[in-house]
């Protein structure tokens, strides 16, 4: 589970292009999304964003990796969708006495 905050946190990071905005958006604070990311980084051994004092970029390693998690974020949140439509539809037999 803590891959995936890694990769919710990048992601955001990458969308919204601050820590801080990231940090609202997923309930967090910006030093939380921070070391995430850094986390993430340092198990991946590369760099995915560029900081700067203004704003966060993202490097060719990270708009590579970016385009993947955002597929890979996009079917979970599909498969959630899948099992909740299941989960309000009724099943099985339906029997009406008179």
């Amino acid at each position: 589970m803590d891959r995936l905050n890694g990769l919710l946190a990048f992601a955001r990071t990458a969308e919204l292009g601050s820590f801080v905005t990231a940090g609202r958006a997923l309930g967090i604070s910006a030093s939380a999304v921070g070391k995430s990311v850094a986390r993430l980084e340092q198990e991946l051994g590369v760099r995915l964003l560029q900081r700067s004092t203004r704003r966060i970029g993202l490097t060719e390693e990270g708009k590579l990796f970016n385009e993947r998690v955002r597929r890979i974020l996009d079917d979970i949140e599909d498969a959630e969708a899948m099992l909740s439509r299941t989960r309000e539809t009724p099943r099985g037999r339906l029997r009406i006495s008179t």
